[in-house]
């Protein structure tokens, strides 16, 4: 792996030049025609960064004044994965970013999803591609597949291509022929036509809510039910919390504290709260669930936890990460009810500056469970429970929320879609949920805390003890260039000169694309040039809030490095020696950051299905549409008034024969010269819809 770490923007823009050219040699001339303006580079800065970066070995000089960038083949260990186009791709980490890179299908063989494997990965030009692959170890994976039965055969037939139908070993109940199931694939013998496979569970007939949600849940590798020895620890464990169990906590049960939560909420997190001291100081608190009171390390509980790493949201129900005992009734700080919490109390004058804070166990009660809108209410009306409390604390939050703009903060806001069903449960609508001063009250001081923390560990004891961060990296470089050469296209131009601009121009890029059809798509463009937010034990910075440390202490219901923060926290405060190494907290964040991702594709996917489900019954109907993507196979398009996306494939388009520019984004007709651009309104129709399969097709009507 090349060492990439401490390079300066010039030589990170000249590299990824290299590195994405595909051409071979090149001089200083040849690589600076192909920097793109915003860059702002010279051609002296562009022959001076080539030239160290050829002294630093991450560029060869075979003759003087000609440069080629070193591709060495890359040795790694990945996940085997199966698209839902039928493609195989191993998920690997490559230039410190989780990454997916694809490979011929004819290289798996026996191969299976879900295996551990070790490659060779080359690259070239922009693409890197698997050149090698053998088996490492054989983990075995769970698909939902519909049961074929006949005589004494079973066979699980999957909904996805790239993968042979499932041989099932053992008895087969003949009444389950025709249903979905979770079936295991543990083996693909040398001699064998499929692989082979076991019944987990018979979810029920196909189509039904139930069995199809079921499915999804199964699909990315997480369970509905919790382990007998988990359940039984749990149910060990008392029902209420007594005086005898404080220990040395801090007693806060008379000051004034609420939760403000969504409406719908069970899992109570966190609480904040609001005091003054005798100087007239501000004291706020952020009050977390101490679940590390109830969860003790490597018992029943903290291993199923730590298997499913996060809570699941989908659609329609949750999984969560903790048995409902704890997740929603001991750790949930409900109102009226003594809860015990992991508290960090801000000290903060009336010029908001932040003289102090406290970290430490404590016992709260909260005074009154709010809904976001009726906080909201509150907030803007100006009149109700707590309306001098809350006015407060929404004045205190819009100040440190303009601070982290200030010093750099990304302003992206992702839209959320929620659905409305009738009552046979059939979903009817979808909106995009609101976003209120309420939602960036409670953000606010989470972010606050998280970060509090987060610094406190780092600068506690050098050399530095052993701690879980949530790190966020700069953009690769390759995406942020083709980033700004699509937005200077749409007339949006960035400037990407320093870390500093790109901050800036990201931020006005979102106020100037404001009621601009192309905003949303330029915005999600944006999201998807960033990297990846991780766990990790190796760094604490986060480019996105643009803090210099950064963790997650606020969620521990529902996300395991949470839990891990408040022990390693705990013990720090107590006595600041390492309980564990930075390599056995690195294995649960890399483990962490995987189920995070994949909990995050299990959302999406119940969010698709759901939207297929509801546009069955627009089969056929004309609607506005814009485009959201091109590609060489079609035209992705998000019908606006539904709020889902569908695609126009290429072979559904007759009037023309087109032409794929992929720099562009565009696609232009070889007879009509009629061109296609990402964010062009359009006229659709439903051609069809696969609720199973999670897809919406459409005609294009233009």
């Amino acid at each position: 792996m090349l060492n990439r770490s401490k390079i300066t923007f010039p030589e990170r823009i000249v590299l990824a030049i290299l590195e994405n050219d595909g051409k071979g040699a090149v001089n200083a001339s040849q690589v600076f025609n192909k920097i793109p303006p915003e860059a702002n580079l010279t051609q002296e800065m562009v022959h001076q960064a080539l030239e160290k970066l050829a002294n630093r070995g991450l560029v060869k000089e075979p003759s003087v004044g000609v440069f080629t960038p070193i591709r060495p083949l890359v040795k790694s260990e990945g996940e085997l994965v199966l698209s839902n186009r039928g493609d195989y791709y191993v998920r690997l980490e490559l230039d410190g970013e989780l990454q997916q890179i694809y490979m011929d299908n004819d290289m798996v063989g026996k191969l299976l999803p879900g295996d551990l494997v070790r490659c060779d990965v080359k690259t070239k030009g922009k693409r890197s591609y698997v050149k090698s692959l053998s088996l490492l170890e054989r983990v075995p994976q769970r698909y939902s597949a519909v049961l074929d039965i006949f005589e004494k055969n079973a066979f699980a037939l999957l909904q996805k291509n790239g993968l042979k139908d499932i041989k099932i070993i053992g008895q087969v109940d003949p009444k389950n022929d025709g249903h979905k199931a979770i079936i295991e694939v543990y083996d693909f013998p040398p001699n064998a036509r499929n692989p082979i496979g076991r019944i987990v569970e018979v979810l029920g007939p196909v189509g039904e809510a139930d069995t199809e949600m079921h499915a999804i849940v199964a699909e990315f590798g997480f369970n509905t039910r919790f382990p007998d020895d988990t359940l039984e620890e749990c149910d060990a464990i008392p029902n209420e919390i007594t005086s005898k169990d404080w220990g040395e906590r801090k007693d806060l049960r008379d000051i004034f504290c609420i939760t403000i939560d969504p409406a719908d909420a069970k899992d109570f997190d966190d609480a904040i709260s609001l005091e003054y001291d005798t100087r007239g100081n501000y004291l706020l608190g952020v009050h977390i669930a101490d679940v590390s009171h109830f969860v003790t390390p490597g018992s029943a509980i903290d291993r199923e936890a730590l298997q499913r790493g996060t809570s699941v949201y989908l659609v329609d129900r949750t999984i969560p990460m903790l048995p409902e005992k704890l997740s929603t009734d001991l750790c949930s700080l409900k109102p009226h009810v003594d809860r015990f919490a992991f508290s960090v109390i801000f000290t903060i004058d009336k010029e908001l500056n932040i003289l102090d804070q406290w970290f430490g166990k404590t016992v709260i009660n909260s005074k009154r469970r709010f809904a976001y809108e009726e906080a909201q209410d509150v907030i803007v009306n100006q009149a109700g429970d707590y309306v001098s409390e809350l006015t407060t604390l929404n004045r205190i939050a819009k100040h440190f929320e303009d601070v982290r703009f200030n010093q750099g903060a990304l302003k992206f806001e992702s839209k959320e879609i929620r659905f409305r069903f009738d009552t046979n449960n059939k979903p009817i609508k979808a909106y995009v949920k609101t976003r209120f001063d309420a939602h960036l009250l409670i953000e606010t001081f989470m972010l606050m805390a998280n970060q509090a923390v987060a610094k406190h560990v780092k600068t506690l004891k050098k050399p530095e003890l052993p701690f879980i961060y949530r790190s966020h990296d700069l953009p690769p470089q390759d995406k942020l260039l083709e980033f700004a050469k699509f937005c200077k296209l749409m007339g949006y131009p960035i400037n990407i000169d320093n870390e500093l601009q790109m901050r800036k121009s990201f931020n006005e890029l979102m106020e100037r694309t404001k009621g601009d059809p192309n905003g949303e798509i330029l915005q999600q463009m944006a999201i998807r040039t960033m990297s990846k937010a991780v766990y990790t034990a190796y760094r604490s910075d986060h480019f996105g809030l643009a803090f210099e440390h950064y963790t997650h202490f606020t969620s521990p219901i529902r996300r395991y490095p949470d839990l891990l923060v408040h022990r390693l926290l705990q013990q720090y405060l107590s006595n600041p020696a390492p309980v564990m190494s930075e390599s056995q907290i690195e294995l649960i964040a890399k483990h962490s950051s995987n189920m995070e991702q994949k909990a995050a594709e299990a959302e999406r996917a119940s969010t698709k299905y759901t939207l297929a489900l509801m546009m069955e019954q627009h089969i056929g109907k004309t609607m506005d549409a814009t485009i959201t993507g091109i590609t060489e196979w079609g035209i992705y398009a998000m019908a606006t008034a539904y709020h889902c996306e569908g695609l126009i494939r290429m072979s559904d388009i007759k009037t023309d024969r087109f032409t794929y520019y992929e720099a562009e984004k565009k696609l232009v007709g070889q007879r009509t010269r009629r061109s296609y651009h990402m964010g062009d309104p359009i006229t659709v129709s439903v051609k069809k819809t696969d609720a199973q399969k999670r897809i919406i097709d459409f005609y294009l009507l233009d």
